[in-house]
């Protein structure tokens, strides 16, 4: 049998207690804020509350003011060599100092507040009023305080690994119970130096000594080292000096009860030290059970420790100085679980999705991700914000983007009957994001590599009222206006600008394109389209960039129904690939809403000739998306509903011959109504995780109401000049963002 004595400590300055003295010596815990306390991390731990510190010391003083009312009653006499008269009570003082350092009460005004200050302790006594005992005493106490419900087991005592003590360690590891020792105070290195033999691999992990700094961060004169012994499990063999931490071990404030009832003292030692360490995973695990579970309390803390003397572990200091504020941060690459249950990490928080108007800025879904559950390395469950994982890019009304176009060199060339032919090309190439065409508002949400070139456009009118076109690069809308309605009409005019029946089309723009019209009959007129995206081997193909194909295909019908009134009916469908209804991810990625999606409208137009070259025009639609199953945390997309609708009044020869004055009330396309499935993780108290699905509407908060001035005439020398005003309540369809655009170009015509 072993003798064992305390790690070795020295008391002086006995001070009287009472916050009256706190307030007027200045005397507090310092050495918290030293180790990387923080109130944050006390209140997400709740002081460590749940979790139950073994103290196997020489016993405690349940009623002392630091620690009442939260000892266990399971506390006892461990003692095997000697006989304990008062049970657990401390008949030295050193148990109850080192308890109230690790879990002692918080006191925002008093002498001192221990590190867990909500922990339960459960008080072994294995040592006697002088301070000694023995290695059966220790290990009897190690049993006893597994057997108690310890979750980690303070030893502010001579480490002596005899087979006894090893055993005991052994098995307070196989239930998942850390050990803190006390380095020593010899001025030594560990164990003198000798390898700790017989321990498990369970033990290794759960095994941390403890050595002292001094107030300047030094390692104190009397604390002991780890040096370059082992601890040995079978084969293998750790340094204690990966198992050792620092913590602060000089004039650290704790209850004296040697000097009286509710006297205070400076204590000294790697005993003070121990107990910041123990209190540490008592935070940690209260925080995140799951630790407790795998065993990697201790890992977190010497793998966090702020590294001291040289670089990396050394013989002095081992891993470095506690360091709580660092253990609380996450670790390595986080991760998130998604609709099938998969873990997938976060390696980008940019560019998953971006939203169009359609959909706003899917502020539902932004608002489940803005505090999200994920993943360290250790399994530890954190609220991360992901919500710029969805992202919007700022787009214009069809306004303003009709007056932003890719440069090009056009001609005319009048033909035989009436008939002309016009002409445009371009051989200007733009990286980036850029606008091309007449109709860029969606275009705005796609990203344009650099092969983005070659832009033409072909037109055919006739006198018989037939129109055809084809082109590249260019939106398509302006083409089918034209078509529909007839070249250089009102109502084609108005149509096109409004951008409510051809909405779909407007989002599969800036590939090749199609469209031709023809009157059928006296009343009626027969117009066709098609539109596409570009390639996908057209787009950036940098690593994360987002792109989308999309093709359109559009067909109406207008019917003259009084001489001043027409009306027609459009009907249009959309395939988009990782797109739904302009907005676009990566349908393999974090966020997606389904790979291929299509879509269906059916818009209502009426034209209006209120004579004096006054025209009204009046236009609406309504679409539906189909549903999809997404991936990553979004899964089943349900069916979508869209509708947008808008009013134009135009004057024509408002100021001058051949001029026109518009205002416009537009309401774009909007969902009013779909939902998709979003993964949800919670973890209950014993640190279990669980990944549930829940119905998040894809509705945008906003309602858009977008109010349009615009002018346009052409001048001498075949200069068209256009000017306008734009605002847009509720922008994108988000919720408060308004905006105001001022709009003059110009272009030269011959």
């Amino acid at each position: 049998m072993f003798k064992v004595l305390l790690a070795g400590v020295s008391v002086s300055t006995v001070l009287a207690a009472g916050p009256a003295l706190a307030a007027s010596t200045g005397y507090s815990s310092t050495w918290l804020s030293r180790i990387g306390v923080t109130d944050a991390i006390e209140t997400q731990s709740k002081g460590g509350a749940g979790v139950i510190i073994g103290v196997v010391d020489t016993g405690i003083v349940a009623s002392n003011a630091e620690v009442s009312g939260r000892v266990s009653s399971l506390s006892s006499c461990a003692a095997v060599s000697f006989v304990c008269s008062k049970g657990y009570y401390d008949d030295e003082g050193h148990g109850t100092a080192t308890a109230s350092i690790g879990a002692g009460q918080y006191n925002s005004k008093d002498l001192m507040s221990g590190v867990a200050p909500a922990a339960s302790i459960l008080a072994d006594k294995v040592l006697n009023a002088c301070g000694s005992g023995t290695d059966a005493d220790v290990a009897n106490g190690i049993i006893k305080a597994t057997n108690g419900g310890a979750k980690v087991i303070n030893l502010s005592l001579t480490y002596i690994p005899t087979s006894t003590v090893v055993a005991a360690i052994n098995y307070a590891a196989a239930n998942g119970v850390v050990i803190v020792f006390a380095g020593g105070n010899s001025s030594a290195n560990l164990n003198n130096g000798v390898n700790s033999i017989g321990l498990t691999s369970a033990a290794l992990t759960h095994l941390v000594f403890v050595g002292s700094l001094s107030s300047s961060n030094t390692l104190s004169s009397f604390s002991n080292k780890p040096g370059s012994g082992y601890a040995v499990s079978g084969t293998t063999k750790v340094s204690y000096a990966s198992l050792w931490l620092m913590a602060p071990g000089e004039s650290i404030v704790a209850p004296g009860i040697q000097y009286g009832s509710t006297a205070y003292a400076y204590w000294t030692g790697t005993s003070m030290a121990a107990p910041m360490v123990a209190g540490s995973i008592a935070l940690l695990e209260a925080s995140w059970p799951v630790l407790a579970r795998n065993g990697t309390a201790t890992t977190i803390l010497l793998n966090t420790a702020t590294d001291l003397g040289t670089k990396g572990v050394d013989s002095t200091y081992g891993e470095g100085e506690l360091n709580l504020t660092k253990a609380f941060q996450p670790i390595g690459t986080l991760s998130v679980v998604t609709t099938a249950g998969k873990s997938v990490a976060v390696t980008s928080v940019t560019g998953a999705m971006l939203t169009s108007g359609a959909l706003g800025q899917l502020s539902a879904i932004r608002s489940s991700l803005s505090s999200y559950t994920a993943f360290d390395t250790y399994q530890r469950n954190f609220g991360v914000d992901l919500s710029k994982l969805v992202s919007s890019t700022t787009s214009f009304s069809t306004q303003v983007a009709s007056a932003v176009s890719t440069p090009v060199v056009s001609g005319t060339t009048h033909l035989a009957g009436g008939a002309y032919l016009t002409v445009a090309a371009s051989d200007f190439s733009f990286g980036g994001d850029h606008l091309t065409g007449v109709e860029t508002r969606t275009l705005a949400n796609r990203t344009l590599g650099p092969r983005d070139s070659g832009v033409f456009y072909l037109a055919y009118a006739n006198t018989h009222g037939t129109t055809a076109a084809v082109g590249r690069g260019l939106g398509s809308s302006v083409s089918f206006a034209n078509a529909m309605w007839g070249s250089g009409t009102a109502a084609a005019y108005q149509a096109n600008n409004l951008g409510v029946s051809n909405a779909l089309m407007n989002l599969a723009q800036g590939g090749y394109f199609g469209a031709i019209g023809a009157n059928f009959g006296a009343r009626y007129r027969v117009a066709f389209s098609l539109s596409q995206t570009r390639a996908a081997d057209e787009y950036d193909t940098t690593p994360g960039s987002l792109h989308a194909t999309a093709s359109a295909m559009t067909a109406g019908v207008a019917m003259t129904l009084s001489p001043r009134w027409t009306g027609g009916v459009t009907v249009s469908s959309l395939s988009e690939k990782n797109a739904l209804l302009g907005s676009i991810y990566n349908s393999a990625g974090l966020l997606s809403l389904g790979d291929n999606h299509r879509s269906a409208a059916i818009s209502l137009t009426s034209s209006l000739d209120l004579g004096h070259g006054r025209s009204l025009l009046a236009d609406a639609t309504m679409a539906r998306a189909s549903g999809a199953n997404g991936s990553g945390l979004i899964g089943q997309v349900s069916t979508l509903t869209a509708r947008g609708y808008g009013v134009s009044l135009m004057q024509e020869n408002a100021l001058m011959g051949g001029d026109r004055l518009t205002l416009s009330l537009r309401k774009p396309l909007r969902v009013v109504d779909g939902s998709a499935q979003m993964a949800f993780t919670t973890v209950d108290s014993d640190g279990y995780s669980h990944t549930s699905q829940a119905r998040v509407s894809l509705t945008p908060n906003g309602d858009e109401t977008d109010l349009s001035l615009a002018y346009a005439t052409t001048l001498r020398g075949g200069i068209y000049l256009s000017a306008g005003m734009d605002y847009r309540n509720d922008a994108e369809n988000v919720r408060g963002l308004n905006d105001v655009a001022m709009r003059l170009s110009s272009s030269w015509r011959f």
